[in-house]
């Protein structure tokens, strides 16, 4: 059950920095296909619960809040990196 939590919590990871805070909101651009989305969002989830098994000595007494930091920070790490993968296949 931590695994699918830590999961969800590395897919809420993955549309990092600041697509939610910014405001005016920029104009919305043209749709990527779907499937970058997706992708993007399995990439977030393994990194989250890869944090979480990584980090895990370190998490034994952990509460939930820090365990789900652990594995949004992971979802991030792993959901940029993959996207400016992608980037950078596509220039």
């Amino acid at each position: 059950m931590s695994m699918l939590f830590a999961a969800m919590i590395g897919w809420c990871g993955t549309r990092w920095p600041g697509w939610w805070w910014r405001w005016p909101h920029p104009p919305i651009p043209d749709p990527e296909p779907w499937w970058r989305d997706i992708f993007g969002g399995i990439i977030g989830a393994v990194g989250g619960a890869g944090a979480v098994v990584i980090f895990a000595p370190m998490l034994a007494e952990a509460t939930l809040m820090e365990t789900a930091a652990t594995a949004f920070f992971g979802g991030v790490f792993l959901g940029s990196l993959g996207h400016t993968l992608m980037g950078a296949a596509k220039d």
